[in-house]
């Protein structure tokens, strides 16, 4: 059977698309995707992403042992225990712990998923793990990128195109939209050049400006973890199964 990949660059584009019985990877390279998986491979029992501030004080104040990490325009939000830094999410502070998370891109991306069969979690951290899962999944997958506010942005459209490239390798039978097309295109000449790309994209360029330079270099890497977090039921966890 002739298996289907589709990339969505904005979730704003998601309004006229079913995702009902697709696979879905989520997208936030910088940061929230990369933040999630680094915290799930440090031992987080679950990640709750949700979409304000007020809504994870809320949960925060009927579950007072759940940190809220996160972000609004890169910047810690008051009151919050963790930002959105991967650094952040270290085996010493989540293991064992549930987190509540809201960023200004990735976890409204997250949230508007919630319909499609799978919705995994995506960052270069985990791709390779990524990609053994996805070979499992059903036919047709949809990298919808979160973008920045609503718009293109290089960083997660270099990521699918990696997973895109990896998923056609040695297949015959996979069918492209113009979107996965021209996120493989993007992966094949920049491959080589992952972190100075990351860097010189419009949000590596404003993550730099606040400070948070060396976040992109820890975006950036490849492999670092073996697990793939999975959103159940509005739930982020480990997903069990390779």
């Amino acid at each position: 059977m002739i298996r289907s990949i589709d990339v969505i660059f904005s979730p704003d584009l998601l309004s006229s698309i079913c995702l009902e019985g697709k696979t879905v990877v989520v997208i936030d390279i910088l940061r929230a995707t990369t933040t999630i998986t680094f915290a799930i491979a440090n031992g987080a029992t679950y990640i709750k992403p949700v979409l304000t501030p007020e809504r994870a004080f809320a949960i925060r104040q009927k579950q007072p042992n759940m940190l809220i990490g996160g972000e609004r325009y890169g910047k810690l939000v008051d009151g919050f225990n963790l930002g959105n830094s991967p650094s952040e999410y270290q085996r010493s502070v989540v293991s064992g712990r549930s987190v509540v998370i809201t960023t200004t891109n990735g976890t409204r991306t997250m949230r508007a998923c919630m319909s499609a069969k799978q919705v995994f979690i995506g960052s270069f951290l985990n791709l390779g793990a990524l990609i053994r899962v996805l070979d499992q999944a059903n036919n047709h997958i949809i990298f919808v990128c979160s973008g920045r506010e609503g718009q293109f942005c290089t960083e997660d459209a270099l990521f699918a195109g990696s997973c895109v490239n990896a998923l056609c390798q040695g297949q015959n039978d996979v069918c492209l939209t113009d979107a996965a097309k021209t996120s493989q295109l993007l992966f094949q000449t920049h491959h080589q050049q992952v972190f100075e790309s990351i860097q010189n994209s419009d949000h590596g360029r404003y993550l730099t400006s606040i400070g948070l330079e060396s976040d992109l270099e820890f975006c950036s890497r490849v492999d670092l973890v073996d697990v793939v977090p999975v959103m159940i039921n509005g739930r982020i966890s480990l997903c069990d199964v390779f």
